[in-house]
């Protein structure tokens, strides 16, 4: 898996956030997962950012919690 790390504001984070970009080793894209302020965004494979599927930073961190 081939992972990077695009468009990386200063600290604290501006109204872009942050965008991770996630490939496949052949480079096939798997998707974008964007982090902001109050939510978390991830569009898979080619799926436009206005059908990503989003959660509040809150909602997002109570969810990997609750992971084993």
């Amino acid at each position: 898996m081939k992972v990077s790390v695009e468009d990386i504001p200063k600290v604290p984070l501006g109204s872009k956030g942050i965008l991770i970009r996630v490939r496949a080793e052949d480079g096939t894209n798997l998707g974008k997962l964007s982090i902001g302020k109050a939510k978390v965004r991830w569009a898979r494979g080619n799926v436009p950012a206005r059908n990503a599927k989003t959660l509040s930073v809150r909602d997002f961190v109570a969810y990997l919690n609750e992971l084993p």
